[in-house]
């Protein structure tokens, strides 16, 4: 006897909820896409893509860790955590644009690996204000892509329920690797607007790891 299985059950229910999620994402980006701008017009595209993706990447992970909590707590969020899953993968999605941007933006357009310039352009681990923390975005994509691939319901019958939800707890991990990420990211922020002016380049350890460009080129 052999199992079947499908990769992606587009019955009515999902259906309505996958486009909730799409017109949800689509509705922030705009948002914050215009917000941005009018609020400070010398910004460029590539850094408010980079943040808006980054920013809708976060929320998204926090609504989908409330979901749990939310359905125990009354039955009708139970539809949502039904479809928990799709709206992970979204979330990644939104992840992984944000990090690819970043590393191209911030990485890419040298004579270094990107990935390699990404762990040694700083390497003061041992400091808690001048921590490399694109680093920890790294990481919290790494395991969001593995949760995200292992989804699907052939994974947690072959791996076994057991290894699968170990798998899956890593999310409070790739949370906390977030969280850091934008803590480090808005404190490279406030010390560009403290050393200077948007567009210049400020030589100091801290900055060089975020290697900010642009008016306003900071994320």
């Amino acid at each position: 006897m052999s199992l079947d299985y499908t990769y992606i059950i587009w019955n009515k229910q999902k259906k309505r909820y996958d486009r909730w999620i799409a017109l949800s994402m689509v509705l922030y980006l705009l948002l914050f896409f215009g917000l941005s701008f009018g609020l400070n017009p010398e910004m460029t595209a590539e850094t408010v893509m980079i943040r808006a993706f980054g920013t809708l990447a976060l929320l998204t992970l926090h609504v989908i860790l409330l979901i749990g909590p939310l359905s125990r707590l009354n039955s009708r969020y139970l539809p949502l955590l039904y479809n928990r899953r799709h709206l992970g993968v979204s979330m990644f999605l939104a992840a992984f644009l944000h990090g690819g941007l970043s590393l191209f933006q911030f990485h890419a357009l040298s004579e270094i690996n990107p990935i390699w310039a990404l762990f040694t352009s700083n390497q003061d681990y041992g400091s808690l204000l001048q921590f490399p923390f694109q680093v920890l975005g790294f990481y919290a994509l790494i395991i969001l892509f593995v949760m995200a691939s292992t989804s699907h319901d052939f994974f947690l019958k072959n791996l076994s329920p057991r290894v699968w939800k170990a798998l899956h707890m890593g999310v409070y991990l790739a949370y906390a690797d977030c969280f850091a990420c934008g803590a480090g990211c808005f404190s490279a922020g406030r010390a560009i607007a403290h050393h200077g002016s948007p567009g210049i380049w400020i030589p100091t350890n801290r900055l060089d790891s975020c290697q900010c460009r642009g008016e306003g080129g900071t994320d």
